[in-house]
């Protein structure tokens, strides 16, 4: 079952904004992954705010009430997410766009940046023995903003990954 992201969930504002991955009364976080919490930097950053102070939520209200509560199969999220989807790189094929493939191209401009994997496997919340380090370290004194310059590197990152321009014919 999956559960809604919650307002308690997202810090917009503060020294080091983020989102928390957590288990609570109203989210479980899949099975063999970590809680976690995943710094934000623009655009993304941004563009939470700008919502968030719209929406007017307290606490506890899903953040996208529409979109992960109840029972959805993997399918229907991807489906739904799908439409939001936007391709930042002109020139190429929007057919191979999917929710599915953000974390590929998030993994594939984490290694151009220059992103231990330790950290990128974190980021991804992928409970490996390397991420569990970095997990147990973040919590007893791991500096936020050195999640935050990571983050930041892999935004700034514009080519990644392998893609055809043209077709093959």
């Amino acid at each position: 079952m999956a559960h809604p992201l919650a307002r308690q969930d997202v810090m917009v504002n503060g020294a080091v904004p983020y989102i928390w991955f957590r288990n609570h009364k109203e989210r479980i976080v899949g099975k063999k992954r970590l809680e976690r919490i995943i710094p934000r930097v623009d655009p993304l950053l941004g563009l939470f705010a700008d919502y968030l102070n719209r929406a007017d939520l307290n606490r506890n209200e899903p953040i996208f009430p529409t979109y992960g509560g109840g029972r959805h199969s993997f399918a229907n999220r991807s489906k739904k997410l799908s439409k939001h989807i936007v391709n930042m790189r002109s020139g190429f094929d929007n057919s191979q766009l999917s929710p599915y493939s953000l974390q590929h191209t998030f993994k594939d401009r984490a290694v151009v940046a220059g992103v231990p994997s330790s950290v990128t496997e974190y980021f991804m919340g992928h409970r490996t023995k390397q991420s569990s380090a970095i997990h147990e370290r973040y919590g007893t004194g791991l500096p936020p903003q050195e999640l935050v310059k990571w983050m930041v590197a892999i935004q700034e990152v514009t080519e990644h990954g392998h893609f055809h321009r043209e077709s093959l014919g």
